[in-house]
């Protein structure tokens, strides 16, 4: 572990600035150099409290480049800021052109300090980056290295309230000095997944990209790998119920119970009949960058009749993907659990097709790249795993949220989320699975 720097933050300053895109940062929850799983725990507070001026200090400081404009990012529990540099900096010898499209400045939770997780993360980055995979590349501070750890003191006021407990004192004590991991990364440009229609293709090349993602780091071995989980871990669903409290509806509750409870049932028993492998973690449509491309002139393809589509658009242009953020969330684990938190983000915002019938397509597309494919007990599984990433999102976004109520994009899976899942989850799986199968063999090459 290096020897951390100290720098001085002011949570009271609080800048209003707003970028054209927003990135979502996860946590990855391990602490030193311990081999042991840690999650977070109920009533913990890990998220870095740093302004958009004390940012501007670690990039000068720690990398050496003069900051034009900077501007804060969403994120659940690390601290993100887009920051634009002159392209006259001529401070850090192992920068030797600016950018054009700015940097992201990462300051992780004050869980995440093992260096050897984000060494391995790194590795990931870098052997996807040689192989044509647009993802976020670490960049060399002044000192040759790809990250620094900064103990950073936050100016915190010290509440008198009487009623105020001994455990809410401990933790507002632990959060006035946080040890956080400090790096800096390429801006990766292109919209967000999100911002654009859901098309069948899209779906389709959803599911091709996430394959090939896995097969291009397929043998990649190292032990932090091995070793990483958290809450948001598929493995981790169980721990849910002791976050349930954040949800304020009875019946909702009992839906996440349900889930944890077919978990347990239907997917933890079948789990050495599983195909493992390095996995990404968290395939989300903040995490998915996409450019409009438009079809060879004579191809109709994106018009002919699909299984499941809505509200066909006369807008012939599609999107393709173009990049790859976050791999926070990165892992040795199943890649069962990729297409699954795959197709559940997916389905969250499809308007274009019915959200029941984006399972086959994502599923077509995956199943298309050399002849890749889900085995019986990772087939029977797919259902509760989407489940259960939905209940994740939903139960972790409430927690959250009651810990930072002025978030608001801590709450964005709720707004179709409940109402997706209750219907989801009562939808019968042969049904499902059945409306799936029709897709796929529709798409067969």
């Amino acid at each position: 572990m290096s020897k951390p720097n100290k720098t001085v933050a002011s949570s009271t300053t609080t800048a209003d600035l707003k970028d054209d895109r927003k990135i979502k940062a996860t946590n990855n929850n391990e602490c030193e150099n311990s081999t042991s799983v840690e999650l977070t725990r109920p009533g913990q507070q890990i998220r870095p409290a740093i302004s958009c001026e004390v940012a501007v200090g670690l990039v000068e400081r720690l990398y050496g480049l003069k900051v034009l404009s900077v501007s804060e990012l969403n994120s659940y529990y690390d601290h993100n800021f887009l920051v634009k540099i002159d392209p006259q900096s001529k401070g850090n010898p192992f920068v030797k052109d600016i950018w054009p499209h700015g940097y992201v400045l990462k300051v992780l939770n004050s869980m995440d300090t093992r260096e050897d997780r984000i060494d391995a993360v790194h590795a990931v980055q870098r052997i996807l980056g040689a192989k044509g995979f647009n993802c976020p590349q670490p960049i060399l501070n002044i000192k040759g290295q790809d990250k620094s750890i900064e103990d950073i003191v936050y100016d915190l006021p010290i509440e008198s309230d009487d009623k105020k407990s001994t455990a809410e004192f401990q933790e507002s004590d632990a959060i006035r000095q946080g040890r956080h991991v400090v790096r800096l990364f390429i801006f990766v440009p292109g919209r967000l997944l999100v911002e654009v229609p859901y098309t069948p293709q899209l779906l389709l090349s959803l599911g091709r990209y996430i394959c090939s993602l896995q097969k291009a780091i397929e043998g990649f071995s190292h032990p932090a790998m091995e070793q990483f989980q958290n809450i948001w871990s598929l493995d981790s669903v169980p721990q849910l119920l002791g976050f349930t409290s954040a949800i304020g509806d009875h019946e909702k509750r009992r839906l996440i119970e349900d889930i944890v409870e077919s978990y347990m049932k239907e997917v933890v028993p079948k789990k050495n009949r599983f195909q493992k492998g390095v996995i990404h973690g968290d395939f989300n449509e903040q995490n998915i960058l996409v450019r409009k491309v438009s079809p060879p002139e004579g191809d109709d393809s994106s018009s002919s009749p699909q299984p499941g589509v809505e509200n066909a658009s006369s807008d012939q242009n599609e999107h393709e993907i173009c990049g790859i953020l976050d791999f926070a969330h990165s892992s040795l684990s199943f890649y069962l659990y990729d297409v699954a938190i795959l197709i559940m983000y997916a389905m969250l915002d499809s308007k274009v097709v019915d959200f029941l019938d984006v399972g086959g397509y994502v599923l077509a597309g995956y199943m298309s790249v050399d002849d890749r494919t889900l085995n019986e007990a990772e087939f029977e599984a797919l259902k509760v795993c989407v489940a259960s990433r939905y209940a994740q999102s939903l139960t972790m976004g409430a927690y959250t949220h009651s810990l930072n109520p002025t978030n608001e994009y801590l709450l964005m899976s709720s707004k179709n989320g409940w109402t997706q899942l209750k219907t989801f989850w009562t939808t019968p799986k042969d049904q499902l699975y059945d409306r799936w199968r029709i897709i796929i063999d529709a798409n067969r090459q």
